[in-house]
C-alpha cells in the first residue's frame, strides 16, 4: 500500500528565504514593466512632437479621401473624395463616386458659408451653407472644417498628453506596419477614463506615413468596440503649390 504524499518539512530559514526571493523577483517584474510602460509612453509622446513638427511645415497639400462613418447608429457607406487643403482653412472637395458633388470652404469669406453644389433629378443646384447646419451634417460626424491631418492632429494633441498624465492609456501597438501600400507607424491605443474624464474614443487606430510623418489613417471605436469612424488619405501630394484658383467657384475644372 502506497503511503500517501507528504511536503518536505523546510527549516523556517529557508522558507524565509523563499518567500523574500519571490518577493523580490516579483518587484523586479513590476518595476520592468513600469519603466517599459514609462519608456513606450515616451516613445509615444516624442512620435506625437515629431508628427506635429511635421505638420507645422505643411502649407497645402491634396489627396484622396476615404471616410466611413456612423452616424445616429447607422454604419453609413463608404465615400471616397478628392481633397484639396490650404493654410489657415481653404478647402474643396469632389465626391468621386455618384451623382457630382462639391464643395468649398474658405475661412473668413463668403460670410463663413460653404458653397455647396450638388446634381441630381436633372437638376445643378449650388446654395451658400453654413458648416454646423443641419443640412450640411446630415449624414455626418463633422463639420467641413474638422478635416484632414490637422484635424488628426489636433485631436492626438488633445487626448495622448491627457491620457499618460493620468495614466489612462494602454499602448497596444506602436511599431512599423504598412499603410496602403506605404511604408507607416501604428499607433493603437485603449483609453480607460476615470474621474468623470471623457476621451474622443474609447479605442483608436492611427498610421502615420514614415516619409511625411502625417496621420494618412484613424479608425476609432467605442468601449464596445463598435466601429465610430474610418479616415484615410491616399495619394498624398505635400506643398505643391497650390493657388487661390484651387479654391474659387470660378476655377473653370469646377461645376459651381
Amino acid at each position: 500500500m502506497k503511503r500517501p504524499f507528504t511536503a518536505p518539512h523546510l527549516p523556517q530559514r529557508t522558507v524565509t528565504v523563499l518567500v523574500v526571493s519571490f518577493i523580490y523577483v516579483a518587484t523586479l517584474c513590476l518595476t520592468a514593466l513600469t519603466a517599459t510602460a514609462a519608456d513606450r509612453n515616451e516613445e509615444l509622446l516624442a512620435l506625437l512632437a515629431s508628427v506635429e513638427a511635421s505638420y507645422a511645415k505643411v502649407e497645402d497639400y491634396s489627396t484622396r479621401f476615404l471616410k466611413q462613418e456612423r452616424v445616429e447608429n447607422v454604419l453609413l457607406p463608404e465615400e471616397a473624395i478628392f481633397l484639396k487643403f490650404k493654410k489657415p482653412s481653404k478647402i474643396y472637395m469632389k465626391w468621386i463616386n455618384g451623382p457630382l458633388k462639391e464643395a468649398l470652404y474658405i475661412e473668413g469669406e463668403n460670410n463663413e458659408k460653404v458653397v455647396a453644389h450638388k446634381d441630381g433629378t436633372g437638376l445643378s443646384l449650388t446654395w451658400n451653407l453654413s458648416p454646423t447646419g443641419s443640412t450640411l451634417l446630415a449624414g455626418n460626424r463633422h463639420p467641413i472644417t474638422d478635416i484632414g491631418f490637422g484635424f488628426i492632429v489636433n485631436l492626438m494633441r488633445t487626448i495622448i498628453p491627457m491620457a499618460v498624465e493620468h495614466r489612462e492609456i494602454e499602448i497596444i501597438r506602436l511599431n512599423d506596419a504598412p499603410f496602403k501600400g506605404r511604408p507607416a507607424i501604428v499607433l493603437e491605443v485603449r483609453l480607460t477614463p476615470k474621474e468623470g474624464r471623457k476621451y474622443y474614443a474609447a479605442h483608436i487606430i492611427c498610421y502615420i506615413d514614415k516619409e511625411y510623418l502625417l496621420p494618412v489613417g484613424i479608425t476609432t471605436y467605442d468601449e464596445k468596440e463598435v466601429l465610430l469612424e474610418d479616415y484615410s488619405y491616399t495619394d498624398v501630394k505635400i506643398n505643391s503649390g497650390l493657388t487661390d484658383m484651387d479654391f474659387s467657384k470660378e476655377n473653370p475644372d469646377y461645376d459651381f
